[in-house]
């Protein structure tokens, strides 16, 4: 069981599976596809302990216990159909949601709970851990690309999008007490190496040799825009909701992502310095418990914010706001046909 974390390469690993779903099963290995194909995010929300409203219950049209309980009925009964049915030596199930999203020891029990009921035996709980402020980076830079205006306040340690994903003390503490320490392959993140290190250790974590699947179905995913992109969207989001309603359509994305593809965010010292001050401690007890007291724990460099003239932004700017201007006008052409069809059955 993958659990993420957020930010490091989850989407790749999980497009990788989704492809090679029909390849691997020929080697009994089942990557789930009965509690959302990839990403499993379906057996996340099904171990809230207690109904909660936000994004992915509102993504099922879950708003109540009672239809969160048919939900979870549902969604184990899926994956131990699919288990009985294909009887495979090993099953795969990955989401970063699995973290981010089972917050405490109740949901995580639940899930553990819910697994053996499955049919699942002998569990393995891998996660990659990433230096903080790096995923905190990727994920702020992410939110400006969906449309949401990033402010100062976003750059703390305890802001509420974050500071669940990034307390790795927490996260371990948790898992462990649920699962037992002998079942967590805890690993650091490979950061600054190619998306190819990172499948090979997924894979090795896995049991699953790369003769058993296709490699050649990869997938750059979420690509990073550069510094200057970001602050220039990020000033529109402050100004309009435009980028958020195009949020839905990959087409804006993969524009932006070919034109402006850059290192994403880049921190200021200060919040370097913040950073660093916050996670001193417990950073040294995960190294020592975790990874025989290496230290340091994260060997992170931070470059310089990019410098740009004012008529540098304000072109970049202007490139960017045609682009969006684009996007809306084809949204609007897209729903023209639908519109039409409702205004011939009056």
């Amino acid at each position: 069981m993958h659990i993420g974390l957020e930010k490091t390469g989850t989407t790749s690993i999980q497009f990788l599976l989704r492809q090679n779903r029909e390849q691997l099963l020929n080697s009994s290995i089942l990557v789930s596809n009965g509690s959302a194909s990839g990403n499993n995010f379906h057996l996340a929300v099904a171990s809230y302990a207690k109904f909660r409203a936000d994004g992915l219950t509102r993504q099922l049209s879950i708003g109540s216990e009672a239809e969160l309980l048919k939900f979870r009925q549902a969604t184990i009964q899926s994956l131990a159909a699919e288990i009985k049915s294909t009887a495979p030596e090993k099953v795969i199930l990955s989401s970063e949601h699995f973290q981010s999203r089972l917050l405490g020891t109740e949901d995580i029990s639940l899930l553990k709970s819910l697994l053996e009921e499955a049919g699942c035996e002998k569990i393995k709980v891998l996660l990659y851990l990433r230096d903080p402020l790096k995923i905190v980076m990727s994920h702020h830079g992410m939110a400006i690309k969906k449309g949401i205006h990033v402010t100062a306040d976003f750059y703390r340690p305890e802001h509420r999008r974050i500071s669940h994903i990034i307390d790795h003390k927490k996260t371990l503490s948790n898992w462990a007490a649920v699962f037992g320490e002998d079942s967590m392959d805890v690993r650091l993140y490979p950061e600054g190496q190619s998306g190819d290190v990172l499948i090979a250790d997924f894979l090795g974590a896995a049991g699953v040799s790369p003769d058993q699947l296709d490699l050649s179905k990869q997938e750059l995913r979420n690509v990073n825009l550069n510094a200057l992109a970001l602050d220039a969207l990020n000033r529109v989001n402050a100004k309009s909701d435009r980028v958020r309603l195009l949020a839905e359509d990959r087409w804006l994305f993969n524009r932006l992502e070919k034109e402006f593809a850059g290192r994403g965010l880049a921190p200021t010292a200060e919040v370097v310095e913040l950073f660093a001050e916050h996670f001193a401690a417990d950073h040294r007890h995960v190294a020592k418990r975790w990874f025989d007291s290496k230290t340091p724990l994260f060997a992170s460099s931070y470059r310089p914010e990019e410098k740009s003239s004012g008529e540098d932004q304000e072109r970049l700017a202007e490139a960017i706001d045609k682009l969006i201007a684009k996007a809306m006008l084809r949204r609007r052409l897209l729903a023209l046909p639908r519109k039409l069809g409702l205004l011939g059955k009056r």
